[in-house]
Parts: C-alpha cells; structure tokens; sequence
C-alpha cells in the first residue's frame, strides 16, 4: 500500500515542480513579449524531459530499490504530466483572463498563418470564428489536460526505455543452475 501511496506522492510534487518550472518559463517568456513564439516554446519539451526522467529515477530508487519496469516508468510519467497539467493549465486559464488582449494576438497569429496558407477570407473567417468558440476557459481545461497527458505518453513511452532497470542476473542464475541440475 505504500508503494501505492508513494506512487502519487511523486507524481503530484514531481508534477508540481515541473508545472512550477514550465510556467515561470511562460511567465518569462510573457514578459519578453514572446508568449507565441513557437521555437521558444518548444524548449518546454526540455522541461518536460528532465523532469519525467528525474520522477522516473526518483521512483525508481526510493520507491521500488532501484528497479523499475518499463510500465512502471511510464505510469509515474503520465501520472506526474496530469499534475503537471493541471498547474499549467490554471495559469492559462488565469493569464488569459487577466491579459484579453493574448486572445487577439492569438487570433490575429491565426489569421496571418491561414492568409499565409491561400486560404480565402471567408474560409479565413470560419476557421478564426471556431477556434475562437474553444478560447473558453472550460475547453482551455480540458484541452489543456488531455494534451499535458498525451505529451506526457509520449515522452514517458520514449525517456522509460532509459530509466527501465530491472535485474536480469537472477534469470541468468535460475537457467544455469537448471542446466547445471540437467547435466549431473
């Protein structure tokens, strides 16, 4: 019961430390004035990364006495994203109420991104008129969760390859005392 309790103890502080760590990036890059810029966003992924591999390890070691199976390691990685996720989310929901001018900036992104692409102003128009219907805190919730869990898949199906450690040397030992007990 305790690995249990310990299970989701570190995913929610590890997902808190990383939730923490990925909005004063936002925050800086608010500041900066950098809020859409795509390239700096995807340093978050860096973010994520470390993290996932340092709850991954942290789990492993403490936890489980340095071993860890590759299910296990991606267990606590999409446990700790959805807490991670819910920290980031609160401050979108809560940076878009206090700045409503982001919500234009996005639109306006939008709409040179879609002018950019051929498309005409009426098709232009219905696509800026649906996206604007899921800027609602409650969709911005939701997507913001699914998607923080999603990413939090992925990264953990890919950095639980590196972090999977489980003892093989017994296995090893089992088959060569069974072939040992085959031969006398």
């Amino acid at each position: 019961m305790e690995q249990k309790s310990n299970f989701w103890k570190s995913a929610a502080l590890y997902g808190l430390y990383i939730g923490v760590a990925i909005v004063l990036f936002f925050v800086i890059l608010y500041v900066a004035g950098q809020t859409f810029n795509t390239v700096l966003g995807y340093l978050t992924y860096i973010i994520y990364i470390a993290g996932l591999v340092m709850v991954q390890i942290h789990y492993r070691n403490h936890t489980l006495n340095g071993e860890i199976s590759y299910g296990n390691a991606v267990g606590i990685g999409v446990a700790t994203m959805l807490f991670s996720g819910i920290v980031t989310t609160l401050y979108n929901i809560i940076i878009y109420k206090v700045d409503p001018g982001l919500i234009e900036q996005f639109k306006t992104i939008q709409e040179e991104a879609l002018i950019a692409k051929g498309l005409s102003e009426d098709q232009v128009e219905a696509a800026i008129s649906m996206s604007m219907k899921f800027m609602s805190p409650g969709f911005m919730a939701i997507f913001g969760l699914v998607g923080s869990v999603l990413i939090g898949t992925i990264l953990s199906l890919i950095t639980s390859i590196f972090v999977k450690k489980q003892s093989n040397g017994d296995a090893f030992d089992e088959a060569m005392e069974e072939v040992k007990n085959e031969e006398k």
